[in-house]
């Protein structure tokens, strides 16, 4: 159980931490998440939906058959994982020609699309399991 110069300590610490507070600090920290594009959804463009409405069809059939929810989850999951090991492939062949030049943006960059991965693996397990 915390004491109430705990309690305090945590408040006034909370009161501290709220984030940036400058336009040019919020700008620049809003980005933060879009660096790569991998963690917003797929994006509803031609070439994405003919991709997912291709593999669909290949890994169910049709797409009128009952199960056709679960196809769909699978090949959106196994699009989003091309995306991350498309985007690796790029990365690495980038760090592979930069010698020692390489930036340690990039390296963080390359260790954090394991995490992307491992998120796309499992919708794309969870997907197959309801099929």
């Amino acid at each position: 159980m915390a004491t109430e110069k705990q309690i305090a300590a945590n408040r006034a610490n909370a009161k501290r931490s709220t984030g940036p507070k400058t336009p040019s600090g919020k700008r620049r920290s809003s980005g933060n998440a879009f660096k790569h594009g991998l963690s917003v959804p797929l994006p509803d463009d031609l070439t994405t939906m003919a991709a997912v409405a291709a593999m669909v069809y290949a890994v169910h059939g049709s797409a009128e058959n009952a199960g056709e929810e679960a196809a769909i989850a699978f090949a959106r999951s196994q699009t989003k994982l091309q995306r991350v090991q498309a985007f690796r492939r790029k990365l690495l062949s980038r760090l592979m020609f930069a010698n020692a030049d390489a930036d340690e943006r990039e390296l963080r960059m390359l260790r954090t699309l394991d995490r992307y991965e491992r998120i796309a693996q499992t919708e794309r397990r969870r997907a197959s399991r309801s099929m």
